[in-house]
């Protein structure tokens, strides 16, 4: 089994990843397990600069540093029942709460991030310029028209993924800024991953504080029946 991380509302259909899959075996999908996405990679035309330094080459382990992010298990309950009352899946609610959270933390803007091996456009912005319910519905389109990221394709400088906690052979893969969600004992935990060379710590530490704020807007404020594309 690929995850214990979704929700299990939802069964095996045309999604655009199996991150965004619940209860997703590997045998159900063919090499790549894309092949329901059509279209060609492209590159998001990203407004805002995630990092606060500009640094050469691709960060070696060393220089990899992990922040959690405080969730604890009632918001973790909070994100499920939520997922269940929206109709999506959880992934695309942390995902809208990851855009709020630049928007708060670093700028608004548009980011690229990477989705496994999907590249999508995420709005980071403030509830002003769309609110919780809009957010979400705007992170739906956005995985529905991703497009599987091509060989020799610049990698994104942030990315998401449903994964365990690092290892020592998992680096962040050139990703400056990795959000990572994970169950553990059927809560959800959270850790950024960060390159130090590239990220005051206080950055990428504040992100971590207003994650859970973030998370909480959207999963109290966004109502049911909002896209099709969830």
């Amino acid at each position: 089994m690929m995850s214990q991380f979704w929700d299990t509302h939802c069964i095996l259909s045309y999604m655009v990843a199996p991150l965004f899959q619940d209860r997703v075996y590997v045998d159900d999908f063919t090499a790549s397990g894309f092949e329901l996405v059509i279209g060609h990679a492209h590159d998001i035309a990203t407004s805002l600069t995630l990092a606060d330094y500009d640094v050469d080459g691709a960060p070696t382990g060393s220089d990899l540093r992990r922040v959690p992010v405080p969730l604890p298990a009632v918001l973790s309950a909070e994100l499920d029942g939520a997922a269940a009352h929206l109709g999506v899946l959880d992934g695309k609610i942390l995902l809208a709460a990851l855009g709020r959270t630049v928007a708060r933390t670093i700028g608004s803007g548009v980011v690229a991030v990477d989705v496994d091996s999907h590249i999508i456009a995420l709005d980071c912005v403030m509830p002003s310029e769309l609110d919780a319910t809009q957010l979400l519905a705007h992170v739906c389109s956005a995985l529905a028209g991703s497009t599987v990221r091509q060989p020799g394709q610049t990698l994104a400088e942030l990315a998401f993924r449903c994964a365990g906690p690092v290892s020592a052979g998992e680096p962040l893969e050139g990703h400056l800024l990795e959000l990572r969600a994970y169950r553990s004992n059927g809560v959800v935990q959270l850790d950024l991953w960060f390159d130090a060379r590239r990220f005051d710590a206080y950055t990428v530490e504040e992100l971590a504080e207003q994650f859970p704020q973030a998370l909480i807007e959207i999963t109290s404020e966004a109502i049911p029946g909002f896209t099709e594309a969830a």
